[in-house]
């Protein structure tokens, strides 16, 4: 009689350690920690798409000729160089026989913080307007202008008003729009 006592006892035994130590230690902490272990693992896998894409554009920007990324460059730089620009402007302005002056830069900001300038933009382009003043005759004025819309650097004539002479020299006053890449 013993003997088939102690088969059921050793099951009992079982099925009690089952649950009450095996059971909750593999359905609490354990299943925890897979859960943890499967957000980590995404984690990777997503940092080594994001090594691989990376790796791919580096290699397609060393393919790129450093004379065509300095173009790129000027085309739409990564911030605002107004001295660059002001010097790029009233260098054009002299050869066209424009004289510039009164220049001021401005941004169409929502709000201003101190230092910081908060742009209205949320695109990866942001825009500054430069309000210049110029004097010379038509004929200069309009070789300025065309000399202003083929340069590399994007710039909108956004406003513009001439002032009447009856000596042929005119003035004008000008807001240009420029852009760079945020």
């Amino acid at each position: 009689m013993m003997s088939r006592l102690i088969p059921v006892a050793l099951v009992l035994i079982a099925i009690g350690l089952f649950f009450g130590y095996i059971n909750p230690t593999y359905g609490g902490r354990i299943a925890e920690l897979r859960t943890e272990i499967k957000s980590y693992d995404a984690a990777l896998d997503a940092a080594k798409k994001f090594v691989a894409k990376e790796t791919e554009l580096k290699l397609q920007r060393d393919s790129i000729s450093d004379e065509s990324l300095a173009r790129i460059e000027a085309f739409l730089p990564d911030g605002v160089d107004n001295v660059r620009l002001i010097l790029d402007l009233n260098s054009l302005a002299s050869r066209s026989g424009v004289v510039l002056s009164n220049f001021d830069t401005s941004a169409t900001a929502t709000s201003n913080e101190g230092d910081k300038l908060s742009l209205a933009s949320a695109g990866p382009v942001d825009s500054l307007d430069l309000s210049v003043s110029a004097t010379g005759n038509y004929n200069s004025f309009k070789a300025f202008l065309k000399g202003a819309e083929w340069s590399l650097r994007p710039l909108d004539l956004v406003d513009l008003a001439i002032e009447d002479s009856s000596t042929g020299v005119y003035s004008y006053t000008m807001t240009f729009r420029i852009y760079w890449l945020r």
